[in-house]
């Protein structure tokens, strides 16, 4: 017997470069990853953990935050939680938000033009000017819950310009332009711990060692060890034994298949310290939380 974890899909617009997402489940965890989408998570309930590029941020129940796309993010929400995700296509957000003809300077030179923009916004970091439009913002998140309810006629248009409305308030308040000159600089580190995270991804459930890592990326274990936890937040060792649980979650709670046997599937060969993290993470062993996830569905 297959069960199905909660998620249900709202509605993709403008070509699926626009969906929102409602999400209901209890111990969510998602490892350390990034993507190319711009991504607004709104929690409805419950509370939550995000490492965000290394730093840890909580939200609680009426809080958003901002995912710029290539960053790396870690989220993880013990409890039973509800959410809405709006993702947005980073090609499609640039192509609305080009800036016009830059002004021409003094000498009449042109001034440099954007290339792109950097969004942010997290709710301990309000400035005084952010506060009014951070609440406007979780008002419109509040709408999208009576359309996605309501589903009255048209809802989808409205949903559509919801999101395009916070999408301009982001863009006003909570971003800032990127020039040529800083690509460079930002897109070093950043790009290889993207590779490095993608590797893992692809690689979790063989036998992988740190030596054996960093010589695929041709660094030194104690330089690839900096690297990593400076832009992830936490050690190579620990980054992937909980990938590996996060997949082991995936089948516990959607397959009857023996946890033993999806343990060596995955990967992870040490049972206690399984068995100490998936509590940590889940708040119970695989047998309570499958049977809990069952309940729910039943």
């Amino acid at each position: 017997m297959t069960k199905k974890l909660r998620f249900e899909k709202h509605y993709e617009a403008q070509n699926a470069r626009i969906s929102v997402d409602y999400r209901t489940d209890r111990g969510q965890y998602h490892a350390a990853s990034w993507q190319e989408e711009l991504e607004i998570l709104y929690l409805l309930n419950g509370s939550a953990r995000i490492i965000l590029d290394g730093e840890e941020i909580s939200l609680v129940q009426g809080d958003f935050i901002v995912i710029d796309s290539h960053q790396v993010f870690e989220l993880h929400c013990a409890e039973h939680f509800m959410q809405i995700a709006v993702r947005v296509d980073r090609q499609f957000l640039h192509e609305r938000t080009k800036s016009d003809p830059p002004e021409r300077k003094n000498g009449g030179s042109e001034a440099p033009r954007p290339v792109g923009r950097i969004y942010r916004c997290v709710r301990s970091e309000l400035t005084e000017e952010q506060l009014e439009p951070y609440l406007s913002i979780c008002s419109r998140f509040k709408q999208l819950i009576l359309l996605y309810i309501g589903e009255e006629p048209g809802y989808r248009l409205k949903t559509e310009s919801v999101v395009l409305d916070i999408l301009f308030d982001l863009v006003r308040y909570f971003s800032i332009p990127v020039y040529e000159d800083d690509l460079e600089q930002l897109s070093g580190e950043r790009e290889r711990t993207q590779e490095i995270l993608t590797w893992i991804e692809e690689h979790y459930a063989e036998p992988v060692t740190l030596a054996q890592i960093a010589g695929e990326f041709g660094l030194s274990r104690e330089y690839f060890s900096r690297l990593f936890t400076k832009n992830v937040g936490i050690s190579f060792t620990r980054h992937l034994n909980r990938v590996r649980i996060s997949h082991i979650y995936r089948d516990v709670v959607t397959t009857d298949l023996p946890v033993m046997q999806i343990l060596e599937t995955h990967g992870f060969t040490n049972y206690k310290l399984f068995s100490r993290m998936f509590r940590n993470i889940y708040g119970g062993t695989p047998r309570e939380v499958r049977r809990r996830n069952r309940e729910r569905s039943l």
